[in-house]
């Protein structure tokens, strides 16, 4: 067994079969899973039609497209169509920390240093709310999401304060906080230090992006929707650090009512530990949850929808297949239903995982080059199952 992969061989244009997540949101595809999706859009549409606060459970087996779900819905354009017609929608996901130390400070500088935002998106976002009202106003307006006439004042001066060295320091303030000296100069009394601060600025950052006003219009306002991926890390948590995680995401929920979806992707190894994911949220996230998706195993015939639309994708193939070849190539119909059937668990992943070790042993093994231009339940069958199931490196 000696030859390289070879996709266009197979009519694609490169691997269809990634096993994990793209690192570029604009490359995510969604390939079958009907039903799940439709359960997506439902929640994008009752989110576009009402201004209550969401909070999903999104939970289900590794692998099950839980993170893939955050990257996909995570760009307007996948949004159904009357979502973006009735409001704008604003996406930021990130992953709970895994580090032991502190995992409520962790959260909160991955939240500022996200990709979709970084201190100068949230000096303009801040900004942008600043510029529609007087200096009361703001403060006002401030003060009352994040209970802190201090953090009030650093939003405003982060807003509307242009010199360079007032801006860094504000930075620092924002990140790892300032000097006494330094905190004087800005007028300042005290520097962010409570868990309970990080997550009423996390608020007061979101609370910009939906917008202010006493306006009941929903055309006023955005929705933001925050994805936090890998909940189930909260079992690796001391109580102290569990408690505090626990109580702070409460605190954003509690503080935005309107206009808010948190989105909670959740996965454990056992189906039957389900039964005990609300000892891993605690009560005080289960008793707002307003909706719960699961992400089931796909049966036999979803997992071929979901490969024969993956590999037909436009980014994979573009062009029509010669005659007499199925759509599933290289793969036929009945080939895909054993590869799926005998899967362990039957995930997006696993099922990425298994086509692409058939096909990998394929060429290795000259099967296309040999003629047998398919991989048929024949060859399926010749295939060890170890060979099937290997780690892909």
């Amino acid at each position: 067994m000696k030859n390289q992969m070879n996709w266009e061989s197979l009519f694609l244009k490169g691997n269809p079969f990634d096993i994990s997540p793209p690192t570029d949101s604009e490359n995510v595809i969604w390939a079958g899973m009907i039903k799940l999706q439709q359960r997506f859009n439902e929640i994008f549409q009752e989110a576009a039609f009402s201004s209550a606060t969401q909070v999903v459970l999104n939970r289900g087996p590794y692998g099950g497209g839980k993170t893939h779900a955050s990257l996909y819905f995570g760009l307007e354009d996948n949004l159904p169509p009357k979502v973006t017609k009735e409001t704008r929608v604003h996406s930021i996901s990130i992953r709970l920390p895994k580090d032991d130390g502190n995992p409520a400070e962790d959260l909160y500088i991955d939240f500022l240093e996200n990709e979709k935002l970084g201190m100068t998106r949230v000096q303009e976002i801040i900004h942008n709310v600043v510029t529609n009202l007087s200096e009361t106003e703001a403060l006002q307006s401030f003060h009352k999401v994040l209970g802190s006439e201090e953090l009030a004042r650093a939003f405003w001066l982060f807003g509307t304060e242009d010199t360079p060295e007032k801006q860094t320091l504000l930075r620092a303030y924002f990140l790892e906080g300032c000097t006494k000296t330094d905190l004087r100069k800005l007028g300042i009394a005290r520097n962010i230090s409570k868990a309970q601060d990080r997550f009423r600025v996390i608020a007061g950052v979101l609370q910009c992006l939906i917008g202010f006003g006493a306006s009941p219009n929903s055309s006023q306002y955005s929705r933001v929707c925050l994805w936090i991926d890998e909940m189930e890390d909260m079992i690796y948590f001391n109580s102290s650090q569990f408690r505090m995680l626990s109580q702070g995401l409460r605190e954003i929920i509690d503080l935005l009512p309107n206009f808010f979806t948190l989105f909670l992707n959740m996965s454990l190894a056992e189906p039957e530990e389900y039964d005990d994911f609300e000892i891993l949220l605690g009560r005080a996230l289960i008793d707002r949850i307003t909706n719960s998706i699961y992400f089931s195993e796909l049966e036999i015939d979803e997992s071929v929808q979901y490969v024969n639309e993956l590999i037909n994708n436009p980014r994979f193939r573009d062009k029509p297949l010669p005659e007499k070849l199925p759509q599933t190539y290289p793969f036929d119909v009945q080939a895909l239903e054993m590869l799926a059937e005998g899967l362990e668990k039957r995930t997006p992943r696993d099922l990425n995982k298994r086509c692409q070790n058939a096909i990998n042993y394929a060429f290795h093994d000259e099967h296309f080059e040999a003629g047998k231009s398919i991989i048929d339940p024949a060859y399926v069958m010749k295939i060890e199952k170890s060979e099937l199931d290997r780690e892909i490196n």
